[in-house]
């Protein structure tokens, strides 16, 4: 294939526009290493053969308009192995009858309490509030040692709470999270935006605790009681909303080990499902994360698509062009961003991205861009919020 010339100026756009998008691609490229890196530190989940000691935990859920949800995430953590639990679900004033759920299922089992909520306090972050107020219910009697914190769209398997405090304290950590996984017939949120968003999202955080901030998911995550009291409790991130990466940070600035832990498909969660929710799930976070700040937002999210398209335009402007380099640095761009990709999608057990479709990496990166821009928009026209609520 050959391209009109268009005079000096037009070669010199050209040579520019292949410059661009070579170095863009090394970039991609470099992005992708270091995921894959993460991604091969990330702590495996302790056998079950190696859970020791039964463990004493309490559990706090909390719950906003989930009533489609709690049910089942309730069940599956009555029916937990091996542990001596006590259970709080924090209705968060829900309108939806999630209440009258959970407290069908406290009639069944005593180890069940339901906290009803009215809203968080003035300057408190909604989600933030109802953890703490599960734990103002917790107060008093004998205090388990560990606090495990679970999403009402997330479900855990049988073994997978004494298997987490067997890997924390095999590891010696304070504190452990699990990333709910794929369910079966998740929406195409899963392949589309989650193996990006993991990238994105170790990006600024370590999964062992070496960065700059520590890496921990709030969908499962197990904290010690003390860890959890030096780093100054919810309290300490009232008004937060990045709050589990958050609080495994200071966990770990106050003396404490984290690790973010691959719990083997064990963990699954809804929250991405259907395909809409998973965009705003992801545009809440990514807004929160950034703090509102639309420069932030809107320029990422267009980085985002560049760094992602990069690659397959570098290649295709070379073979245009017939120069290697852009075929070179755009090919390398392209394998490297596919690698992490099927590695991030295998973490993440995505049933319908075989590693087939990670050629398809840089459409995903490029549609994640879209979110982060997308939440630019929201915030401009005011609502960013969630669930009905500012926070």
């Amino acid at each position: 294939m050959t391209v009109p010339r268009y005079g000096t100026i037009g070669v010199v756009l050209w040579r520019t526009a292949g410059s661009v998008l070579a170095a863009a691609s090394l970039v991609t490229a470099w992005r992708a290493a270091a995921t894959v890196e993460r991604v091969r530190r990330i702590t495996p989940l302790a056998p079950a053969d190696e859970t020791g000691t039964a463990a004493s935990v309490t559990v706090v859920v909390p719950a906003r308009n989930e009533a489609s949800r709690i049910g089942p995430c309730v069940a599956a953590l009555r029916g937990q192995t091996g542990a001596t639990l006590r259970l709080l679900v924090v209705d968060d004033d829900s309108t939806d009858g999630t209440e009258g759920v959970a407290r069908r299922a406290a009639g069944a089992d005593p180890r069940v309490r339901v906290v009803r909520g009215t809203g968080p306090p003035p300057g408190w972050n909604g989600k933030v509030a109802a953890l703490q107020a599960g734990l103002d219910a917790d107060a008093g009697g004998p205090a388990p040692e560990w606090l495990l914190f679970v999403d009402a769209d997330t479900l855990l398997a049988p073994d997978v709470l004494v298997r987490l405090v067997a890997t924390a304290r095999r590891t010696g950590a304070d504190l452990v999270s699990a990333a709910g996984t794929a369910p079966p017939g998740g929406s195409i949120a899963w392949p589309l935006l989650m193996p990006t968003g993991i990238v994105f999202i170790g990006e600024h955080a370590d999964p062992d605790g070496r960065g700059r901030r520590a890496f921990a998911i709030g969908q499962c995550l197990l904290v010690r009681r003390t860890a959890l009291e030096r780093a100054g409790g919810w309290a300490a991130l009232r008004d937060r909303r990045t709050e589990d990466v958050l609080l495994a940070t200071r966990v770990r600035d106050s003396g404490g080990r984290t690790r973010l832990v691959d719990a083997g498909g064990l963990v699954t969660t809804t929250g991405l499902d259907p395909f809409r929710a998973g965009w705003g799930s992801f545009r809440k976070t990514l807004v929160a994360a950034t703090g509102r700040s639309v420069p932030v937002l809107a320029g990422g999210g267009l980085g985002q698509m560049l760094l992602s398209l990069a690659p397959p335009a570098a290649v295709v402007l070379g073979m245009c062009r017939r120069r290697p380099w852009p075929v070179l640095t755009g090919g390398l761009g392209w394998v490297a961003a596919a690698v992490a990709h099927d590695r991030t999608g295998r973490l993440m057990r995505v049933h319908r991205a075989p590693a087939a479709l990670a050629v398809l990496a840089p459409l995903a990166g490029a549609v994640f861009g879209a979110v982060l821009a997308d939440g630019a928009r929201v915030v401009l026209r005011g609502r960013a919020g969630w669930k009905g609520r500012d926070q």
